[in-house]
């Protein structure tokens, strides 16, 4: 699902998000992922960038009542791997503009996900810290596990995160919720801040860790979708684990986060499930 939905189409918006609230959701996203100016310029939605970012959180908002949080989604801006590092003033700009508009629109707080380089997170995080808006900041990992994409280790990345504002770190995306563990818990060693885990929906291998890069991405990835009972599993232990903030991401339906919700109640109530109504 992308951004214009909310334009679009903002009934089946609004049954999504109404989906996850009943499956426990306690965090609704609002689906701003990849609503920048520059990246809606490209599906040729530019001109509402304005109109798509209020009317996501608006929905969310209407939906979420006094049920759930709202959270406003902002994620790289795709520069940095057509350009490199010479995007980053750019970059700067269209995330710092994103960020006013949530803001504006009247989010919760802000989650900084699938960000595959550290500089461009560090970007996003110092584009975010003036909104005075509580800031999850996760990143994801690829092709390889123990590095982002601009040669970080995932300690490295939290304590970066850390120190640049996040009130929580973690991971997002490409794995599974048992290989993200190992991710989630090189972090904790590194922080004491709380931790944030919302891991895909699809089995990767050893091999190729990522499910983006497996041979079934993009068009059979309903053939390696994980059992609903690892979200489960997964949120009773991340009690144990120290992670505060668990969700999901690609191929996580309402279902995955119902099981999440029965785990995280099973373990330890406090812990929250966070389900976004965009896949990232």
């Amino acid at each position: 699902m992308t951004p214009e939905v909310a334009i679009e189409h903002p009934r089946a918006l609004r049954g999504l998000h109404e989906e996850y609230l009943h499956a426990g959701s306690e965090v609704l996203q609002a689906l701003t992922f990849f609503a920048t100016r520059e990246k809606l310029t490209r599906a040729g939605y530019g001109t509402e960038t304005e109109a798509i970012n209020a009317a996501a959180v608006r929905i969310a908002r209407e939906v979420a009542g006094d049920r759930a949080l709202v959270a406003g989604s902002v994620t790289r801006t795709q520069l940095f791997e057509r350009e490199g590092p010479s995007a980053a003033g750019h970059a700067r700009d269209l995330i710092g503009e994103q960020i006013r508009l949530l803001q504006d629109a009247g989010v919760d707080f802000l989650i900084l996900e699938t960000f595959f380089r550290l500089d461009e997170m560090l970007i996003a995080l110092a584009c975010a810290r003036p909104s005075g808006l509580p800031l999850v900041a996760t990143m994801s990992f690829r092709p390889r596990t123990t590095e982002s994409s601009d040669g970080h280790t995932p300690a490295a990345c939290a304590r970066a995160m850390v120190d640049a504002g996040a009130a929580a770190v973690g991971a997002n995306c490409e794995q599974e919720p048992a290989r993200m563990l190992p991710i989630l818990r090189a972090m904790r060693g590194a922080v004491d801040v709380p931790l944030a885990a919302q891991p895909a929906a699809f089995r990767t291998t050893d091999e190729t860790p990522c499910f983006t890069r497996i041979p079934e991405f993009p068009d059979e990835l309903e053939t390696v979708q994980v059992a609903r009972r690892a979200f489960h599993d997964f949120a009773r232990a991340a009690a144990d684990e120290g992670i505060g903030f668990v969700g999901g991401c690609c191929g996580c339906n309402a279902t995955y986060i119902r099981a999440l919700a029965r785990g995280a109640a099973a373990a330890r109530p406090s812990v929250g499930a966070e389900a976004p109504a965009s896949a990232a």
